[in-house]
């Protein structure tokens, strides 16, 4: 009798330990194109009379999952299960950026597929971090990503690299995400204003 009673306890505890699910968080990388720096585009030659293909972006295969990566050192990172991205950031670069784009009217037309046309350019890019560095000295968000315009060949025309380490002070991912937002937003905004010099050197 003792033995069942154990047994019995034995298996409720298991179904119990079973039934708990750990609650996840779910972040969007996201910014807005602030008014001033969308001023930097009210000149003359723009809209360009173009079409621009904005593709997903490749990724490093270490950051090519939806869990945040959290680097200790160089050698050691884990992924943190629990808070994870609701849109992967390969795919939420190109939809930024084609906001971004729109916004500041640079292309007649910018999207993430042309069906029936066959684009001008397009722009595609690389995921090579996106992390948040927690060791015990310092907490930062780290970006490195690679922009890059090119012909209908796939010639490389305009090029440039956000690199950035930001000191977050605290292990909390809400400013992580946000943090993050700014570095891309900022280093969004330096690659149409290349793009635009690009063009404008051309003509």
């Amino acid at each position: 009798m003792k033995n069942k009673t154990l047994f019995i306890l034995f298996v409720s505890l298991l179904i119990l330990s079973c039934s708990v699910k750990t609650v996840k968080n779910y972040y969007v990388l996201s910014y807005l194109p602030g008014p001033e720096s969308l001023d930097r585009f009210k000149v003359t030659g723009l809209p360009i009379d173009a079409k621009v293909e904005v593709q997903n972006f490749e990724m490093n295969r270490i950051y090519d999952r939806n869990s945040i990566v959290v680097r200790e050192s160089l050698h050691k990172l884990s992924f943190d299960e629990k808070n994870i991205w609701a849109l992967r950031p390969d795919r939420a670069l190109p939809e930024l950026l084609i906001y971004h784009i729109n916004s500041a009217y640079i292309f007649k037309e910018c999207k993430s597929d042309f069906i029936t046309t066959v684009p001008d350019y397009y722009i595609s890019g690389t995921i090579n971090n996106i992390e948040i560095y927690n060791s015990e000295k310092t907490v930062m968000a780290h970006v490195n990503i690679v922009m890059e315009l090119r012909d209908k060949d796939r010639n490389v025309l305009v090029s440039h690299q956000i690199n950035e380490k930001r000191d977050i002070k605290n292990y909390d991912i809400a400013y992580f995400v946000k943090t993050v937002g700014e570095i891309v937003k900022a280093g969004s905004h330096e690659f149409l204003v290349k793009m635009v010099d690009h063009f404008k050197g051309i003509k």
